[in-house]
């Protein structure tokens, strides 16, 4: 139960969980829970965005390219130079140690990772009122989670003050884990949302939307997550991302 600092965000806060509750108990594992009426969120969940059939065609050829590949986030990182259960097809230029994009894995998920960017395009449009946005990826990889120490989740951050937006795709597994849900904190007043995605799925984070994976206790979990960079084009057309 939560105790909020005052009796009415005690209440809001608890009534609000309830809510999502009901929802997750009617609906099922991966619902999306009820915003507060009026509220804008900056976050939606979009249930099976990618086709689940084609995920599980590159099931294989994914795990067969994944290779962990250490990275230094920066002092300024809650993780620092500890970050190693990810495998990049996109890398920022200026991140030292400098790493390469792994080529096996932009083969097998290149085309994954750009029916994210289009479907993040239109999302990003729809809620912000723009007639197109042009959307570049600055980081891209496959983690994965594993029930062991530094490598069973990823604790509350936002992605960065230079990313845009941000997409966490659920991947298929043939290891069916425990945990790992998705926590993601937003709207005024700021409340907890809870996510069980499932293969598929979609989030779409807005800049600066604190988010947790919380720890898987077995099994092994996979995920896409994109960084992003948008610029509203000059010349006004349909919702894409950049070439």
């Amino acid at each position: 139960v939560f105790e909020g600092s005052t009796p009415e965000d005690t209440i809001e806060v608890n009534a609000l969980r309830l809510l999502q509750l009901l929802d997750s108990t009617a609906s099922g594992p991966g619902s999306k829970p009820r915003a507060a009426p009026g509220a804008p969120l900056h976050h939606e969940l979009i249930e099976e965005g990618v086709a689940r059939a084609d995920l599980d065609a590159r099931f294989l050829a994914m795990k067969d390219a994944y290779v962990q590949q250490p990275l230094d986030y920066g002092r300024n990182s809650r993780y620092g130079d500890k970050w190693r259960i990810s495998c990049y097809l996109v890398v920022m230029e200026n991140w030292k140690p400098k790493i390469e994009a792994h080529p096996a894995m932009v083969e097998c998920m290149g085309p994954v990772m750009n029916k994210c960017t289009d479907a993040f395009a239109r999302w990003y449009c729809g809620i912000k009122s723009l007639a197109s946005i042009d959307v570049s990826v600055m980081n891209a990889f496959v983690t994965r989670y594993r029930p062991v120490h530094e490598e069973d989740q990823l604790k509350k951050h936002i992605d960065g003050s230079n990313v845009d937006g941000s997409v966490i795709l659920a991947l298929p597994t043939d290891d069916p884990f425990e945990g790992g849900e998705l926590y993601v904190w937003d709207g005024k007043p700021q409340k907890e949302y809870v996510y069980r995605m499932n293969p598929g799925d979609l989030l779409f984070l807005d800049n600066a939307v604190w988010h947790q994976a919380k720890p898987i206790t077995s099994g092994t979990r996979w995920a896409l997550v994109l960084f992003l960079r948008l610029q509203t084009p000059i010349a006004h057309g349909s919702c894409r991302p950049a070439g």
